[in-house]
């Protein structure tokens, strides 16, 4: 039965998304982040739930009524530039198979945040999509939550299976990201009802990123928290408290999490750690070694390791581990072309986002000022937890890319 629901919901939406493609595109990034077919036992698990709304979606696009002007943004030209290079990269790919694959996946992803932002072109649309992000993940972070407390934070928490948040990484750092969204979101519900419930996943996402054990989305939870702080009309209290609550709690935490922070401090010692350190090493001389492409994605095997950093087979023979920073991914899989489209979009955005916030004051728009809040904290949060974790394609991120090109277009407007 419940199959046959969550199958007959998207079979609706999915129609729904042909004659209003707006909510086409808002029920795919839904279904995209809640993974339905995780909460399946029968046919439901293996149904292309996002699939189906998505050929909805573009089907509706392209009969939509409403005028499609292109946007005039640098961020918009260099996400389709970047689109470009991890293309050529994969024409001269290490391994071409597993690259081409994984380009496929890539330009699935790149194609529906190109069509949310030719959809999602208004303010209140904009905010709308801030909303079901914010609530699509708060219900994992709910979930886990209460899942982490009441088993005393003695299990790892772990995504939706066959999702991109599958990964214990790829939660935690999606769950400490989304905080700054409910955070500042629950400031301007106007829902009473809504308002408790946004409160309640923000409150358990702590525990449930804690429960992750992936130390990079502590620290991004931990940058993401100091944003928070920063911006509270209470932030000395909540400051000060926080010094004297928090080493007061370490003797209550489970065991598990007293040994994960304590090889976070000890990273000198830790072989995990270490071995990152190493793969950095990896990364880069592949990248300089080939300078124009790179290695192309997935390029990770013995083969490389054995003909750009052989040392590294001496201390863990056998192993092949991926980048585990995105930074040194994107050196990596697409040289020096890559990692300079794609530091430049990271910049371009956070320029952005500054100018942005000086539009709010000067609107004094109190909804809009949280809505600029709220990026400035996912994105903190995703550069920091990034920096240790295999995160350069990750959707969330590409999505609030086009979050912050549709609010400049929306400004541009409002002043033309």
């Amino acid at each position: 039965m419940r199959d046959l629901l969550f199958v007959t919901g998207v079979l609706i939406s999915a129609l729904i998304a042909l004659r209003r493609p707006v909510y086409g595109i808002l029920a795919f990034i839904c279904v995209s982040l809640l993974n339905p077919h995780s909460f399946t036992w029968g046919f439901g698990r293996t149904f292309p739930f996002a699939q189906t709304i998505a050929l909805g979606t573009l089907v509706g696009f392209i009969f939509w009524r409403e005028k499609r002007a292109l946007p005039q943004q640098r961020e918009f030209f260099l996400l389709l530039a970047l689109w470009a290079i991890y293309g050529i990269s994969t024409i001269f790919a290490m391994e071409p198979q597993k690259a081409y694959l994984y380009l496929v996946l890539v330009s699935k992803i790149l194609l529906m945040v190109c069509i949310s932002i030719f959809l999602i072109n208004t303010r209140e649309r904009v905010l709308l999509l801030m909303k079901v992000i914010a609530l699509s993940l708060g219900f994992h972070g709910l979930k886990a939550g209460i899942f982490a407390v009441t088993t005393g934070g003695n299990f790892m928490v772990w995504g939706p299976e066959g999702s991109f948040l599958e990964a214990n990484n790829a939660m935690g750092l999606a769950l400490a990201m989304n905080v700054p969204l409910l955070y500042h979101l629950s400031k301007t519900e106007q829902d009473c009802r809504l308002r408790w419930v946004e409160r309640a996943m923000f409150f358990f996402s702590y525990p449930a990123t804690i429960c992750t054990f992936s130390r990079g989305a502590w620290l991004a939870l931990a940058a993401a928290t100091g944003l928070i702080i920063l911006k509270s009309k209470h932030n000395v209290v909540i400051l000060a408290a926080s010094l004297v609550l928090v080493p007061m709690s370490l003797p209550f935490l489970p065991e598990r999490v007293v040994n994960r922070y304590d090889d976070l401090q000890n990273y000198e010692q830790e072989q995990s750690a270490q071995s990152r350190f190493w793969n950095w090493e990896f990364c880069t001389r592949v990248g300089l070694g080939n300078p124009l492409g790179g290695g192309g994605f997935d390029y990770y095997s013995l083969q490389a390791y054995m003909l750009y950093f052989p040392e590294f087979l001496k201390r863990w023979p056998g192993k092949v581990w991926s980048c585990h920073s995105m930074w040194f991914t994107v050196l990596g899989e697409h040289g020096l072309p890559g990692m300079t489209l794609w530091l430049w979009l990271m910049v371009s955005c956070l320029l952005s986002i500054r100018r942005l916030r000086a539009c709010t004051k000067k609107d004094q728009d109190p909804v809009w000022a949280h809505h600029v809040d709220m990026l400035v904290g996912a994105f903190v949060a995703y550069i920091v937890g990034g920096t240790f974790l295999d995160v350069a394609y990750f959707d969330l991120f590409y999505q609030l890319v086009a979050v912050v090109i549709v609010s400049k277009e929306c400004i541009r407007q409002q002043d033309g």
